[in-house]
């Protein structure tokens, strides 16, 4: 069997729909004996008979109305192939998946995700709290279209863009003595029981070196492995601890107090992705998080205390 082109088919589509080749030919743009050679090269192609001549136009055969019945199916099938083109390029369809630590995934994400659905309704968003090298996993193998992490990562694959850099923040139950105190400072925590991260994490190693170097000795009789669980045993008095200033904890639980705490150890969250390879959903919520960034360095920053002369963010 020949080959039969699309342009042979719009033409045929045209003739059974309009029941004449003059007004087909008109509608195509062509002139009647162009559609005649379409319709005879179309019959050749597919090997029975699709026009019966009848006065006053062409009428076609049983077998080509069959075959008009795919036809429209294929055309149905186009048109929803470029409804879903314009879908997709105007971000009204899609699918976005996100894998942030747990901290970020628990706290700072669910807001910004909300925000960016009321900007784009339509496209379906996953998740995905994971541990730091998971995240980097998924990512680097397209399981993720986005991560976001601490910094500093080891990922040569992926793009990373640095969001918000912010200080750790002492924490500690609401009615512990240095409830009444603007910030803590390192020498403060001496023999005070402190709730630690695990051995082998870089937020454990950094805290851990910072009193080591001080020769600040604390309580390290309890650990856990999230900063929640670190908030939760705080909470219930089994010590004071450091953690992320992005915790959810900040703005839920009325049984903590968070104070700046000195010597500062900054904390920078991180977005990686492989931005050549984005969907368009995905590469809208992309510039989507590095414009909400923008947006809250550009705004007054929160409460402070002072401290020798110096403003220290809380």
């Amino acid at each position: 069997m020949k080959r039969f082109n699309i342009r042979q088919i719009e033409a045929f589509r045209a003739v059974i729909t309009l029941g004449s080749m003059t007004k087909a030919a008109e509608l195509l743009g062509v002139s009647q004996p162009a559609v005649s050679r379409l319709m005879a090269d179309f019959q050749d192609a597919v090997g029975f008979k699709l026009f019966r001549r009848q006065r006053g136009g062409a009428e076609p055969t049983e077998d080509a109305r069959r075959l008009f019945q795919q036809v429209e199916k294929l055309f149905t099938g186009l048109e929803e192939l470029n409804q879903e083109v314009q879908a997709i390029r105007s971000v009204t369809s899609g699918s976005i998946s996100i894998a942030a630590m747990g901290l970020y995934a628990n706290g700072m994400l669910p807001d910004v995700i909300a925000r960016f659905r009321q900007r784009y309704p339509d496209i379906a968003i996953s998740l995905d709290g994971r541990s730091q090298d998971r995240i980097a996993e998924w990512v680097g193998s397209g399981r993720a279209d986005i991560g976001v992490v601490t910094l500093p990562i080891a990922l040569a694959s992926v793009d990373v863009r640095p969001l918000i850099t912010r200080p750790a923040l002492c924490v500690f139950p609401v009615d512990h003595p240095f409830a009444g105190r603007e910030l803590i400072k390192a020498a403060d925590l001496a023999d005070q029981p402190f709730v630690s991260f695990p051995r082998g994490t870089p937020f454990r190693f950094e805290i851990d070196s910072l009193f080591d170097r001080a020769g600040i000795e604390r309580q390290l009789l309890t650990e856990a492995t999230t900063h929640e669980a670190v908030c939760n045993l705080v909470a219930a008095g089994l010590g004071v601890s450091i953690v992320s200033a992005f915790s959810p904890h900040l703005r839920r639980d009325p049984a903590l107090v968070f104070r700046p705490f000195l010597p500062a150890i900054p904390i920078t969250i991180g977005m990686i992705a492989d931005e050549a390879c984005l969907s368009v959903a995905a590469r809208a919520f992309h510039q989507f998080v590095l414009d909400e960034v923008e947006r809250l360095d550009a705004r007054p920053k929160g409460h402070t205390a002072k401290h020798d002369g110096k403003t220290v963010p809380l």
